[in-house]
């Protein structure tokens, strides 16, 4: 099998696991709005105070950019045809996917 077949299958597969890690953070927060009721900011803050349920927001985010990412590198080459630029894009891509973690990380366990 040749690499690029490979690391096609692997984005496949990242593509599934992060949507399903998505959709299991969805349906938690969904269960916990039917069961609680919409929160006021001070639950909202109880929540987060929590870290396992930070973890879980970070790995949530995480997949999100992360199936974000996957999805962008796929279609930068059906509509940028100059090599160059879809390397740049692609960069830029990475770049900004990795903004956003950091950020995540910042907002959920740095910023108060």
């Amino acid at each position: 099998m040749s690499s690029a077949s490979e690391s096609t299958i692997v984005h496949w597969w990242l593509q599934r696991v992060s949507a399903c890690i998505v959709a299991l953070y969805a349906a938690l927060v969904i269960a916990l709005l039917f069961i609680y009721g919409t929160p006021n900011a001070e639950q909202w803050r109880a929540l987060f105070s929590n870290n396992g349920f930070k973890v879980f927001t970070l790995l949530a985010m995480v997949a999100t950019f992360y199936h974000g990412l996957i999805g962008v590198l796929h279609v930068w080459p059906d509509y940028v045809k100059d090599r160059a630029m879809q390397a740049t894009l692609n960069g830029y891509s990475w770049l900004a996917a990795a903004g956003y973690t950091l950020w995540a990380v910042y907002i959920l366990f740095v910023m108060k």
